[in-house]
Protein backbone atom coordinates (compact mmCIF):
# COMPACT_ATOMS: atom_id res chain seq x y z
CA UNK A 1 0.00 0.00 0.00
CA UNK A 2 1.51 3.38 -0.80
CA UNK A 3 1.73 6.51 1.25
CA UNK A 4 0.09 9.59 0.38
CA UNK A 5 2.95 12.11 0.51
CA UNK A 6 0.08 14.80 0.08
CA UNK A 7 -1.69 14.00 3.63
CA UNK A 8 1.07 13.24 5.35
CA UNK A 9 2.21 16.57 4.08
CA UNK A 10 -1.48 18.32 5.16
CA UNK A 11 -0.55 16.38 8.23
CA UNK A 12 2.53 17.90 9.19
CA UNK A 13 1.51 21.27 7.84
CA UNK A 14 -1.70 21.17 10.27
CA UNK A 15 1.03 20.28 13.20
CA UNK A 16 3.23 23.53 12.17
CA UNK A 17 -0.03 25.59 12.12
CA UNK A 18 -0.50 24.17 15.84
CA UNK A 19 2.74 24.67 17.30
CA UNK A 20 2.57 28.07 16.00
CA UNK A 21 -0.47 29.00 17.48
CA UNK A 22 0.63 27.49 20.45
CA UNK A 23 3.81 29.59 20.95
CA UNK A 24 2.33 32.64 20.05
CA UNK A 25 -1.08 32.77 20.63
CA UNK A 26 -3.29 35.32 20.37
CA UNK A 27 -2.19 34.98 16.86
CA UNK A 28 -3.80 36.46 13.20
CA UNK A 29 -4.35 34.71 9.94
CA UNK A 30 -2.05 36.88 8.82
CA UNK A 31 0.54 36.38 10.64
CA UNK A 32 0.76 32.09 10.70
CA UNK A 33 0.36 32.93 6.95
CA UNK A 34 3.33 35.19 6.63
CA UNK A 35 5.42 33.13 9.35
CA UNK A 36 5.01 30.06 7.95
CA UNK A 37 5.16 31.10 4.22
CA UNK A 38 2.00 29.59 3.10
CA UNK A 39 -1.15 31.33 1.56
CA UNK A 40 -4.12 32.74 3.43
CA UNK A 41 -6.59 30.14 2.15
CA UNK A 42 -3.86 27.06 2.58
CA UNK A 43 -3.18 28.13 6.37
CA UNK A 44 -7.33 28.79 6.81
CA UNK A 45 -8.23 25.34 5.88
CA UNK A 46 -5.57 24.30 8.59
CA UNK A 47 -7.31 26.53 10.81
CA UNK A 48 -10.86 25.61 10.30
CA UNK A 49 -10.05 21.90 10.21
CA UNK A 50 -8.51 22.42 13.91
CA UNK A 51 -11.39 25.04 15.51
CA UNK A 52 -14.02 22.33 14.19
CA UNK A 53 -12.09 19.11 16.08
CA UNK A 54 -11.70 21.25 19.60
CA UNK A 55 -7.94 21.86 19.10
CA UNK A 56 -8.05 25.72 18.49
CA UNK A 57 -10.38 28.07 19.43
CA UNK A 58 -11.10 31.36 17.28
CA UNK A 59 -12.12 34.77 19.17
CA UNK A 60 -12.15 38.36 17.70
CA UNK A 61 -10.26 37.35 14.93
CA UNK A 62 -7.41 35.70 16.52
CA UNK A 63 -6.48 31.94 17.64
CA UNK A 64 -5.77 30.43 20.46
CA UNK A 65 -5.39 26.82 21.76
CA UNK A 66 -7.98 25.18 23.51
CA UNK A 67 -8.45 23.13 27.07
CA UNK A 68 -8.42 20.44 25.17
CA UNK A 69 -4.45 20.02 25.95
CA UNK A 70 -5.27 19.77 29.46
CA UNK A 71 -6.36 16.31 28.99
CA UNK A 72 -3.23 15.25 27.33
CA UNK A 73 -1.19 17.00 30.05
CA UNK A 74 -3.41 15.04 32.94
CA UNK A 75 -2.91 11.78 30.78
CA UNK A 76 1.41 12.35 31.01
CA UNK A 77 1.07 12.99 34.83
CA UNK A 78 -1.26 10.25 35.41
CA UNK A 79 0.31 7.69 33.32
CA UNK A 80 3.30 6.84 35.74
CA UNK A 81 1.66 5.67 39.51
CA UNK A 82 4.87 7.77 40.90
CA UNK A 83 3.89 11.06 39.62
CA UNK A 84 1.26 11.82 42.15
CA UNK A 85 3.61 10.85 45.08
CA UNK A 86 6.70 12.55 43.21
CA UNK A 87 4.23 16.02 42.70
CA UNK A 88 3.76 15.72 46.17
CA UNK A 89 7.71 15.89 47.28
CA UNK A 90 8.10 18.55 44.80
CA UNK A 91 5.74 20.87 46.54
CA UNK A 92 7.01 19.82 49.90
CA UNK A 93 10.62 20.58 49.33
CA UNK A 94 9.42 23.88 47.67
CA UNK A 95 8.39 24.32 51.20
CA UNK A 96 10.68 24.04 52.94
CA UNK A 97 14.15 25.02 50.67
CA UNK A 98 11.46 28.25 49.83
CA UNK A 99 13.37 27.74 46.13
CA UNK A 100 12.15 26.66 42.83
CA UNK A 101 11.57 23.05 42.88
CA UNK A 102 11.48 21.15 39.92
CA UNK A 103 10.85 17.27 38.80
CA UNK A 104 12.16 16.58 34.82
CA UNK A 105 12.91 13.73 32.60
CA UNK A 106 14.28 13.41 29.43
CA UNK A 107 12.63 12.49 25.88
CA UNK A 108 14.73 11.98 22.71
CA UNK A 109 17.92 13.59 24.31
CA UNK A 110 16.19 16.55 25.48
CA UNK A 111 14.74 17.49 29.78
CA UNK A 112 11.34 17.96 29.90
CA UNK A 113 9.90 19.59 32.66
CA UNK A 114 7.14 17.99 34.22
CA UNK A 115 6.29 19.32 38.10
CA UNK A 116 7.75 22.37 39.49
CA UNK A 117 7.03 24.30 42.16
CA UNK A 118 8.25 27.90 43.30
CA UNK A 119 8.41 28.32 46.82
CA UNK A 120 8.49 31.90 48.79
CA UNK A 121 11.90 33.01 47.64
CA UNK A 122 12.06 30.74 44.37
CA UNK A 123 12.81 32.68 41.00
CA UNK A 124 10.15 32.75 38.30
CA UNK A 125 10.57 30.21 36.00
CA UNK A 126 8.81 29.89 32.56
CA UNK A 127 9.93 26.28 32.00
CA UNK A 128 6.73 24.04 31.50
CA UNK A 129 6.35 20.77 29.62
CA UNK A 130 7.04 22.63 26.57
CA UNK A 131 10.43 23.65 27.39
CA UNK A 132 13.17 21.31 26.23
CA UNK A 133 16.51 21.54 27.23
CA UNK A 134 20.05 20.12 26.55
CA UNK A 135 20.44 16.87 28.94
CA UNK A 136 24.34 17.72 29.52
CA UNK A 137 23.87 21.85 30.43
CA UNK A 138 21.47 21.16 33.71
CA UNK A 139 21.56 19.72 36.97
CA UNK A 140 18.82 17.26 35.91
CA UNK A 141 20.21 16.66 32.99
CA UNK A 142 23.14 15.10 34.23
CA UNK A 143 21.64 13.52 36.78
CA UNK A 144 20.03 11.56 34.34
CA UNK A 145 23.27 10.71 32.17
CA UNK A 146 24.41 9.68 34.84
CA UNK A 147 22.02 6.39 35.16
CA UNK A 148 22.62 5.61 31.85
CA UNK A 149 25.76 3.23 30.27
CA UNK A 150 28.95 4.84 28.50
CA UNK A 151 27.78 3.80 24.87
CA UNK A 152 24.14 5.29 25.41
CA UNK A 153 25.24 8.90 26.57
CA UNK A 154 28.62 8.01 23.43
CA UNK A 155 25.01 8.44 21.41
CA UNK A 156 23.52 11.03 22.98
CA UNK A 157 27.03 12.65 22.06
CA UNK A 158 26.67 11.64 18.36
CA UNK A 159 23.36 12.64 17.57
CA UNK A 160 22.90 15.85 19.82
CA UNK A 161 25.90 17.35 19.83
CA UNK A 162 27.23 18.87 23.13
CA UNK A 163 25.16 22.72 22.57
CA UNK A 164 26.89 25.12 24.63
CA UNK A 165 24.64 27.91 26.01
CA UNK A 166 26.71 30.04 28.43
CA UNK A 167 30.69 30.16 28.97
CA UNK A 168 30.65 27.60 31.51
CA UNK A 169 28.10 24.86 29.57
CA UNK A 170 29.57 21.71 28.84
CA UNK A 171 31.21 21.38 25.73
CA UNK A 172 33.90 18.44 25.42
CA UNK A 173 32.79 14.48 25.73
CA UNK A 174 35.54 14.15 28.25
CA UNK A 175 34.78 17.01 30.40
CA UNK A 176 31.55 15.45 30.13
CA UNK A 177 32.14 12.21 31.14
CA UNK A 178 34.11 13.15 34.14
CA UNK A 179 31.71 15.08 35.41
CA UNK A 180 29.23 12.16 35.33
CA UNK A 181 31.79 9.89 37.11
CA UNK A 182 31.55 12.77 39.62
CA UNK A 183 27.21 12.58 39.74
CA UNK A 184 28.10 9.00 40.34
CA UNK A 185 30.06 9.32 43.33
CA UNK A 186 28.59 11.70 45.28
CA UNK A 187 24.89 11.26 44.49
CA UNK A 188 24.17 14.25 42.96
CA UNK A 189 24.59 16.92 39.99
CA UNK A 190 25.01 20.59 39.78
CA UNK A 191 24.81 23.45 37.18
CA UNK A 192 26.91 26.37 37.66
CA UNK A 193 25.69 28.97 35.46
CA UNK A 194 25.82 26.39 32.33
CA UNK A 195 22.13 27.50 31.10
CA UNK A 196 21.81 30.74 32.74
CA UNK A 197 23.88 33.42 34.38
CA UNK A 198 24.35 33.54 37.66
CA UNK A 199 21.65 30.21 38.30
CA UNK A 200 22.93 27.05 40.02
CA UNK A 201 21.25 24.10 40.73
CA UNK A 202 21.59 20.66 42.44
CA UNK A 203 19.75 17.78 41.29
CA UNK A 204 19.13 13.76 42.21
CA UNK A 205 18.12 10.44 39.92
CA UNK A 206 15.08 9.18 41.30
CA UNK A 207 14.74 5.11 40.01
CA UNK A 208 11.82 2.67 39.90
CA UNK A 209 12.14 -0.49 41.59
CA UNK A 210 13.61 -2.14 38.85
CA UNK A 211 17.01 0.52 38.60
CA UNK A 212 15.08 2.18 36.00
CA UNK A 213 15.06 6.10 35.64
CA UNK A 214 12.26 7.61 36.04
CA UNK A 215 13.53 11.40 36.27
CA UNK A 216 15.37 14.30 38.53
CA UNK A 217 14.31 16.04 41.28
CA UNK A 218 16.34 19.20 41.51
CA UNK A 219 16.00 22.49 43.53
CA UNK A 220 17.59 26.14 41.59
CA UNK A 221 18.33 29.37 42.48
CA UNK A 222 20.62 32.36 42.89
CA UNK A 223 24.27 29.97 42.51
CA UNK A 224 25.42 32.20 45.91
CA UNK A 225 22.49 30.29 47.81
CA UNK A 226 21.80 26.87 45.89
CA UNK A 227 25.25 25.86 45.87
CA UNK A 228 27.91 28.02 48.73
CA UNK A 229 29.92 25.87 50.75
CA UNK A 230 27.66 25.56 53.89
CA UNK A 231 24.32 24.56 51.24
CA UNK A 232 22.43 21.73 52.31
CA UNK A 233 20.50 21.16 49.31
CA UNK A 234 22.08 18.46 48.27
CA UNK A 235 21.36 16.66 51.59
CA UNK A 236 18.36 17.53 51.46
CA UNK A 237 17.89 15.72 47.80
CA UNK A 238 19.57 13.01 48.66
CA UNK A 239 16.92 12.59 52.16
CA UNK A 240 13.97 13.04 49.59
CA UNK A 241 15.58 10.19 47.02
CA UNK A 242 15.74 7.17 49.79
CA UNK A 243 12.30 8.84 50.81
CA UNK A 244 10.52 8.56 47.20
CA UNK A 245 11.99 5.44 45.69
CA UNK A 246 11.16 3.22 49.13
CA UNK A 247 7.60 5.17 48.90
CA UNK A 248 7.66 3.97 44.83
CA UNK A 249 8.54 0.49 46.01
CA UNK A 250 5.62 0.21 47.63
CA UNK A 251 3.03 1.36 45.48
Amino acid sequence: MKTDSNSLKSVERSFRVLEFVRDNEPVSLTRISKELDASKSTIHRHLSTLVSIGYLIRKDGVYRVSCEFLSYANRIHLRDPSYPIINRKVQELADESEELVQFTTDERGRLVYLFKQTGRNGLFSRSDARTFRPLHSTAGGKAILSTWPREKVEAYIDRNGLETITERTISSASTLFERLEEVRERGYATNREETVEGLGAVSVPIKDPNGEMIGALGISGPINRVLNGDSEYPQILLDAKKELELTIRLL
